[in-house]
């Protein structure tokens, strides 16, 4: 089979959302080979596109490892993030920025799940994420007691008023909030770590 070696010149006009203002720049890329698209060149300069089809807007791993910190702690979401971009960029609101609130936090999604599955030690898999099982990407609990982690040898042989040290024991309380995992439409809002992490699978809800 023969390989068909070609040249593409490609001028683009892409917004790039960076940890201190979004920006606007001009691509010019010249593609040499078929097997070279893109969204790789683009990975390869450190931006994550926001669709691996003709990606006009990419995000900058800086920003959304920023985002996904200030998530986590400061309890921040996409709205306001963007928004703070925003205004870093011009905060008398005389200039017109690029709106790319959806685009980000579809971005910033896939950046979180992608940083789980490696995290997980997927990506030294085979099909590492089509073949993750359920409950693969949560953490263990190292305070739960486990006789190939953390019980001592002849724990199981201990008197009955000290077998209480090596009980598992395990508390209940109400999840109100488990049914904002509900959504309308799957193919909408399609679930990315359903049942691989700490929730089980929403088809069992």
């Amino acid at each position: 089979m023969e390989l068909v070696v070609w040249r593409a010149v490609i001028n683009l006009v892409m917004t790039v959302p960076h940890a201190h203002s979004p920006v606007t720049v001009d691509l010019l890329w010249l593609r040499e080979s078929v097997r070279i698209r893109p969204r790789q060149t683009i990975a390869s300069n450190a931006w994550y596109p926001a669709t691996t089809t003709n990606p006009a807007t990419c995000a900058t791993f800086n920003v959304l490892e920023t985002f996904r910190f200030l998530r986590s702690i400061a309890n921040i979401n996409v709205q306001d993030y963007v928004r703070t971009l925003e205004k870093l960029t011009d905060s008398t609101g005389l200039e017109k920025v690029p709106d790319r609130r959806v685009a980000f936090g579809r971005m910033a999604r896939q950046y979180s799940y992608l940083k789980m599955m490696k995290r997980g030690g997927r990506g030294h898999e085979a099909n590492g994420i089509v073949t993750t099982p359920p409950g693969a990407l949560a953490v263990r609990c190292w305070a739960c007691p486990d006789a190939s982690r953390n019980l001592p040898s002849g724990w199981d042989k201990v008197p009955e008023s000290k077998a209480y040290l090596y009980k598992l024991m395990l508390a209940f309380d109400a999840n109100f909030r488990l049914k904002n995992k509900l959504r309308a439409g799957e193919r909408m809002d399609p679930a990315l770590t359903d049942g691989l992490g700490y929730f089980v699978t929403i088809w069992t809800i």
